[in-house]
């Protein structure tokens, strides 16, 4: 019987369990469209800062080459607004991330709700059978000792 108890807690345990995997899945999914998202950021940046070194260097050692430097700097400024504007995107991006976190988090935490009274109410179910399945068989063993009392006394 304990056995059959253990099987069906495990069936039951194991379905509710299926949601919450999905949503973890869901978690890893997002952390790692946001982990992309900041390799890019990290490689632009990296590439910016490349660029602003040569600039200064070129600046300091090659004073004659100033007419190539503004023009550099003309496209490091287009280069700069165009990573603003791409950091806006990511902020927005990160906005919409950071309302996901938390509707998961809101929905992990009503699922955990959700399974804990499932299993209560299942337990309470498993009680009743277990309990009415004693009742019948202690009315057969009481049936079966009235029968050889019987029995006995002919």
């Amino acid at each position: 019987m304990n056995n059959e108890l253990i099987s069906l807690f495990r069936s039951v345990l194991k379905e509710e369990l299926k949601p919450i995997h999905k949503s973890l899945d869901a978690i890893e999914k997002v952390g790692n469209e946001h982990t992309n998202c900041l390799d890019k950021i990290e490689k632009v940046t990296y590439e910016h800062t490349n660029r602003l070194e040569a600039i200064e260097q070129i600046g300091n050692e090659h004073a004659k080459r100033l007419n190539s430097i503004d023009q550099d700097v003309k496209k490091l400024k287009t280069g700069q607004e165009r990573l603003e504007q791409e950091v806006i995107g990511h902020s927005k991006c990160f906005d919409g991330i950071e309302k996901d976190i938390k509707d998961l988090k809101t929905g992990q935490e009503v699922l955990q709700k959700n399974i804990i009274k499932s299993i209560g109410d299942n337990i309470e179910k498993i009680a009743e059978h277990f309990d009415n399945k004693t009742d019948a068989l202690n009315k057969r063993v009481y049936e079966v000792e009235t029968e050889i009392q019987r029995l006995i006394k002919q």
